[in-house]
């Protein structure tokens, strides 16, 4: 699965989003009104708690830690996707 393959829907703020599900895992993204790039999170099963997984949340140096990763381009949402289907093996 790729960026392309999401389908955005309008959210009430006027925004969009696309959730997509990955084994245990639900993947939020986000473009905000009036922004050019995306953002996004992981939950843990669906509309569950946020979740910061290695090899795509940052980690180390000072707390706190992001759950939402902002500032994304397409292919990095889709280089999100990647990691997290080879996580999930799905």
């Amino acid at each position: 699965m790729k960026f392309e393959d999401l389908k955005f829907e309008e959210t009430s703020y006027g925004g969009i989003q696309a959730k997509v599900i990955f084994g245990d895992y639900e993947l939020s993204v986000i473009k905000e009104p009036g922004k050019s790039l995306y953002e996004v999170a992981i939950f843990l099963g669906v509309d569950g708690p946020f979740v910061q997984l290695p090899g795509i949340h940052k980690v180390g140096g000072e707390p706190p830690y992001d759950d939402v990763i902002p500032y994304l381009s397409p292919e990095n949402v889709t280089g999100i996707m990647k990691k997290l289907a080879t996580i999930t093996k799905g």
